[in-house]
């Protein structure tokens, strides 16, 4: 009989997905711009219990390309929400975009990220699509392809100093659903992650740590990728930074089935 966890972490038994955290990332190349949103847009996302720590409610959209993981290179794009939960701050993340299987499957099931497959692209200037460079770094996601969801642009005006980012543990929701009628949901988790970060040397010029002035377009509207809730009102900062950083096993900060939020599923038809 073989016994659970003795031939991997992951699914499939046998042939594992993906091995323990932690999970390792180098050279990760990150932008984010930080902005004021809309209160009643963004509440509609939020879990019970999670709420905005400020009233407008403060996002960031986060756009990734990383050359180099235990997962293999890929693209990503999020969104998160400066919340507080029971009089703890974090950043909420809501909705996500990868462009790799592996790291997927193992954000939705480890974290509780909400992945879904998307189109990205990373380019500086738009050399990618043959034009001209210009001094803008440029971040497209399409859900299909050729529907356009988010259009990230950020020009790089200072090197920045790390007491300018506020660094908050990274909040998620982990939720499996019932695979039986008659049992709650396998689980309804609030996820706390704090991720072990450093950010790279960039020589003479001191930290890979940059500001800059950045647009984020979240303006298509889908009843399936929601991110157009999360549209800013009014910009607040953005930068860009190279590092180096792994994912541990989170801590649960929440379980709903165990306090009761969750009943067995009805379907619409019973």
């Amino acid at each position: 009989m073989v016994e659970f966890g003795s031939s991997g972490f992951s699914m499939p038994l046998g042939g594992s997905a993906y091995p323990a955290p932690p999970h390792h990332f180098r050279g990760a190349e990150q932008a984010w711009a930080t902005y004021e949103a809309d209160r009643e847009a963004v509440a509609t996302m939020l879990p019970p219990g999670v709420l905005a720590d400020s009233d407008p409610p403060v996002c960031a959209t986060w756009v990734c390309w990383y050359p180099w993981t235990t997962f293999g290179p890929y693209h990503e794009a999020f969104v998160m929400v400066r919340v507080q939960v029971e009089g703890v701050r974090y950043w909420y993340q809501p909705v996500i975009f990868t462009d790799n299987e592996i790291p997927l499957t193992a954000g939705r099931e480890i974290w509780g990220f909400g992945k879904k497959l998307a189109v990205m692209r990373w380019d500086w200037g738009g050399a990618a699509a043959g034009g001209l460079r210009a001094e803008q770094l440029m971040f497209t996601a399409e859900r299909p392809a050729g529907n356009r969801i988010l259009t990230f642009t950020m020009a790089m005006d200072r090197l920045a100093e790390p007491d300018e980012v506020e660094g908050l543990p990274v909040l998620s929701l982990r939720y499996l659903p019932p695979s039986d009628p008659e049992r709650a949901p396998a689980a309804a988790e609030l996820v706390r992650l704090d991720v072990e970060s450093t950010i790279r040397d960039a020589g003479a010029l001191g930290l890979d740590l940059w500001a800059g002035r950045a647009s984020v377009n979240l303006s298509a509207t889908s009843a399936v990728d929601p991110w157009h809730l999360f549209a800013p009102v009014r910009m607040i900062d953005a930068f860009f930074a190279v590092s180096d950083f792994s994912l541990p096993l989170g801590t649960v900060v929440k379980d709903y089935v165990a306090e009761g939020h969750f009943e067995p599923y009805r379907s619409p038809a019973s």
